[in-house]
């Protein structure tokens, strides 16, 4: 039985990769605003890579501001994207490099539960990180939790493994694992601060964490004012919902999308089976604390969205693990969570909506991560076209359209257009409203516009293009 929890996770582990490279060179929707801003810093840290400035890579990496977050997450994908080739940041080898993370954070999950079940299980828990709903949207997408998912998941099993041999060696591979969280995100306390509490072994030799958690200090040294500045002001956040909205947020989130109701219930049974055994309640109380002092801790900060649930959510996978070793059979019911997911990925359902209680407490438009792909085109690699063949100058827009939030939650159309044309090598001012001479280059939305008609899918309207001589 144990071979078959093998073959089982396996088949999952490669039906996932399978998946999500399909659903990546499928979907073509404009990034989310947030996407978009990760997705600038990182052409930064690909221009330094292309401009042959590897010391400024490096010290924009461990020491520059780089905006509200550390820098791990966008260097890293600054340097997928270099080694990809560059060009557009959409392109399915560029895009994957999420698909990395959510690699690395099943990984961590399997490490961690080979300290307590047997291969076989473990790996099953690995398996099905890689198919738990939101952590498979965020992997889709170019955002930091996926990173930070896999620097809580691998510093969680680092201190597993201090626990069982607390050498010094043993706690300085936790210390690099805790400056790889703090590099991802500076809320990375929140999501280890109980589960390794509880595991770590309080031992001398712990003291050499800090040989490994010193790679964090020159950039949160470097940052510490505008660090304290961001922590005031999340802190300092008023919404309109009350203390109940607040304290069931998370709990509405987990059940609602993030794990949803089919993982919630394998997850509760794997729980339950494992306790039941005796040998495997401490993996589950490890997934637990992991899980639900997270929450805990999330729940005291303001600032709410369901995406900050993605790096606790790997704690699934220690408790299917030890359900799956309390009772191999009940292996095969994680195809019930595979299923669940893959629908949500691939069907449109009002089920991939988040609860209305969670759209309540989030004023605006609601970020949604976990959809089928969207392979409507924007309009924009017709310019391109053109701007390869005309001669060298602006690029005027003339009434550009809004992009409605039941399209996407970013930017207006003319936003991207910039963006777009630099990463295509196409790089030109991007110029709004009538006035001036000397583009040559036209994009009208305007209904009574000349030039040729070219269809934005996505919005379904279209743009009139014209390409003119320089004045």
């Amino acid at each position: 039985m144990r071979a078959a929890l093998r073959w089982l996770a396996a088949a999952l582990l490669l039906l996932s990769l399978a998946s999500n490279l399909t659903w990546i060179a499928q979907d073509r929707l404009v990034r989310d605003g947030d996407e978009e801003g990760h997705v600038g810093a990182a052409e930064l840290f690909l221009d330094d890579l292309r401009g042959g400035r590897v010391g400024g890579f490096v010290k924009r990496a461990v020491v520059e501001d780089m905006g509200d977050y550390p820098s791990l997450y966008p260097a890293a994908v600054g340097a997928w994207w270099y080694a990809a080739g560059g060009e557009l940041p959409g392109r399915a080898p560029v895009r994957s490099v999420n698909l990395v993370f959510l690699a690395l954070a099943a990984a961590g999950v399997y490490a961690a539960a080979r300290c307590h079940v047997a291969a076989g299980p473990a790996l099953l828990g690995a398996a099905a990180v890689t198919w738990l709903p939101l952590q498979v949207g965020i992997a889709r997408h170019f955002m930091p939790e996926g990173a930070l998912a896999a620097a809580v998941s691998l510093t969680i099993a680092a201190a597993m493994w201090q626990r069982r041999s607390p050498t010094p060696w043993r706690a300085a591979l936790l210390g690099l694992a805790l400056a790889a969280g703090l590099l991802s995100k500076q809320t990375f306390p929140l999501y280890v601060a109980v589960p390794v509490a509880l595991t770590v072994r309080w031992h001398p030799s712990l003291l050499a964490a800090a040989a490994g958690l010193a790679l964090a200090a020159p950039w949160y040294a470097s940052n510490v004012l505008e660090q304290l500045t961001y922590m005031g002001d999340s802190a300092a956040y008023k919404g309109s919902a009350g203390w109940l909205a607040h304290a069931l947020y998370y709990p509405q989130a987990l059940a609602g999308l993030a794990l949803g109701p089919v993982w919630c219930a394998l997850v509760v049974a794997a729980g339950i089976a494992a306790a039941a055994s005796g040998g495997r309640r401490r993996l589950v109380g490890i997934a637990a604390a992991w899980l639900l002092g997270g929450m805990l801790l999330l729940g005291l900060v303001p600032k709410k969205y369901d995406r900050l649930l993605v790096p606790l959510l790997p704690a699934a996978g220690l408790a299917i693990a030890a359900g799956a070793a309390a009772r191999p059979r009940w292996g095969a019911l994680a195809l019930l969570g595979v299923g669940w997911t893959g629908w949500l990925s691939w069907a449109e359902s009002p089920l991939a909506d988040p609860p209305r209680p969670v759209v309540d407490f989030e004023p605006g438009c609601i970020q949604a991560w976990l959809r089928p792909p969207d392979p409507r085109d924007a309009g924009f690699a017709a310019i391109v076209d053109a701007a390869r063949l005309a001669p060298y100058g602006p690029v005027r827009v003339l009434d550009p359209p809004a992009i409605p939030c039941a399209v996407q939650t970013t930017h207006p159309w003319d936003y991207h257009l910039s963006p777009y044309l630099r990463r295509a090598g196409q790089d030109r001012p991007v110029l709004l409203g009538d006035g001036g001479t000397g583009e040559t280059i036209t994009v009208d939305f305007r209904p009574d516009a000349r030039g040729e008609t070219i269809p934005v899918p996505l919005l379904e309207i279209h743009y009139a293009l014209r390409v003119d001589p320089l004045l």
